[in-house]
């Protein structure tokens, strides 16, 4: 506030002022201060007022942390934002290059960086509500840990710093803190779908200097584990940046292969017991010009990754479709990813490509694996519930490998149950494996499904899984995985198809 009279110009100043006494005691005082210039630029400054901090200023200074507050911290989650995070990290790698130029001790610093594993399949399942109170729990969980930094860089992904921790800890800390936000979540009606955190792991100076470099080093090592299987807690090092090269010509070389039509389908027959051949799989292969050979598990990892899953799950099955009608097979069994569960087109692509085609949904039956399905969301219920409906059966393929067999059965519609070979390969030496087997064909047994033995090389595997349960068999015994080209039709289809 000013005011202008014949002598000059006066203001008045307010300042919020912290005053020492001679016994050292402190107290927060409000001055109010005139200063007056007069005509030959002398100056004079008045306190008008000494005492406690007015309403107004409490409000204002209120106001102020408001504001900061909202500058630096995520509301959602009430973890620094990705700003304000990264000023921290800045400023943590500069005292350690300070104290490294003067040959003084420093503390190392960890970063963690970890985002939620199926993120956005939660949202779309139970809602963008259900989700953001997954994100709220995992920062309100996070920051219990008073020695984290923690910071929310945007939509599921945190990264965490910890400095001066030993490395050997950090895994072990890291696995705790997923394990009771796993816990806790499981008990949210709130935030139901949770499935686990993938968590990157990194340090400075060790492997990298600048912020960027640490980020992107905690990031390379994010995807390396979740190549690996969601949930995992993975640590840098050299040859993860070999591995994401080769991943990124990989997709490259697979997008060509798509548009060049340089994809194979070949089938492997599945045989009764009584040895009628009653359907093929259908194994998709890729046999690059500079590759060679490249394992499906490999290529198909990495389509999984972005949208070409999609475009690659719609090549099998026209194909499939196409080769059906020569093949003399009554019916094939089809691979669908996981990840084309994502696409809420999946549903409708199959259903075009049946009518373009010709085919029969009847014909075909789609194999998922355990990990496809071992939450049991809703959206992928529906779309099994549809496929059945459309004349589709379900197998559920290398059964016994996830945690959570049994409970998949009482859940799923499920048609057929495919035992894994791991198990079936070991049935003749191993009691445990056998008493496992034999437990599934009962439970199969009781719930009307059909059970299939994969991996079967020799007639004493055979004989072992047909006493456990099984009713149909696949594997090298009956016949390697072919073109439909190079096979000629099994009598015993050929029989089948004249009855």
């Amino acid at each position: 506030m000013t005011a202008v009279g014949s002598s000059g110009m006066a203001a008045l100043l307010a300042v919020v002022a912290l005053i020492m006494t001679p016994a050292s005691e402190e107290f927060v005082r409000q001055l109010m201060m005139a200063t007056a210039v007069g005509s030959g630029a002398a100056s004079i400054a008045l306190i008008l007022h000494l005492g406690p901090v007015s309403a107004v200023w409490r409000a204002l200074s209120a106001r102020t942390k408001r504001v900061e507050r909202r500058a630096n911290v995520d509301e959602m989650t009430g973890c620094w934002n990705r700003r304000r995070f990264m000023e921290i990290l800045n400023d943590k790698l500069a005292e350690i290059e300070d104290a490294k130029d003067a040959g003084r001790a420093y503390e190392e610093i960890t970063m963690l960086l970890l985002d939620v594993d199926h993120f956005k399949m939660i949202n779309d399942t139970f809602g963008h509500a259900n989700g953001d109170e997954v994100l709220r729990m995992l920062g309100q969980c996070a920051r219990e840990n008073q020695s984290w930094t923690v910071g929310r860089l945007g939509g599921d992904e945190f990264a965490i710093l910890v400095a001066g921790s030993d490395p050997r800890l950090i895994g072990p800390e890291a696995r705790n803190f997923a394990d009771k936000l796993a816990s806790l979540l499981r008990n949210n009606e709130k935030a139901r779908g949770f499935q686990g955190i993938s968590v990157g792991v990194a340090s400075a100076p060790q492997d990298a200097s600048r912020s960027q470099d640490l980020m992107h080093k905690a990031d390379v090592a994010l995807y390396a584990g979740k190549r690996n299987g969601r949930g995992k807690i993975t640590f840098y090092h050299r040859d993860m940046e070999h591995e994401e090269a080769e991943e990124r010509q990989i997709a490259h070389d697979l997008h060509a292969a798509l548009l060049l039509d340089q994809l194979e389908l070949h089938y492997q027959p599945i045989i009764e017991a009584d040895g009628t051949v009653c359907a093929a799989e259908a194994l998709l292969r890729w046999r690059n010009r500079g590759r060679g050979y490249v394992p499906p598990d490999k290529f198909v990892r990495v389509a999984e990754k972005s949208e070409m899953i999609h475009r690659l799950g719609e090549w099998v099955f026209k194909r499939a479709c196409r080769d059906l009608k020569s093949s003399g097979y009554p019916r094939f069994s089809v691979n669908v990813s996981g990840a084309q569960f994502r696409n809420d087109g999946m549903v409708d692509m199959f259903r075009r490509v049946l009518r373009e085609s010709g085919c029969e949904a009847s014909q075909f039956t789609l194999e998922i694996t355990e990990t496809v399905v071992l939450s049991a969301t809703p959206s992928v219920q529906r779309a099994l519930k549809e496929l059945r409906e459309m004349g589709f059966t379900i197998a559920l393929d290398d059964f016994g490998t996830g945690n959570n067999s049994f409970a998949l059965l009482r859940d799923l519609p499920v048609d057929y149950i495919k035992i894994d070979k791991s198990y079936t390969q070991r049935l003749e030496t191993d009691k445990i494996t056998q008493i496992f087997v034999t437990a599934i064909g009962e439970i199969a047994k009781e719930l009307d499904m059909i059970v299939v033995a994969e991996g079967i090389e020799t007639e004493e595997q055979q004989t072992c899984s047909r006493i456990a349960g099984a009713v149909r068999f696949q594997g090298y015994l009956h016949g390697r995985p072919e073109p439909i080209r190079g096979q000629q039709r099994p009598a015993a289809v050929l029989e089948q198809v004249a009855s």
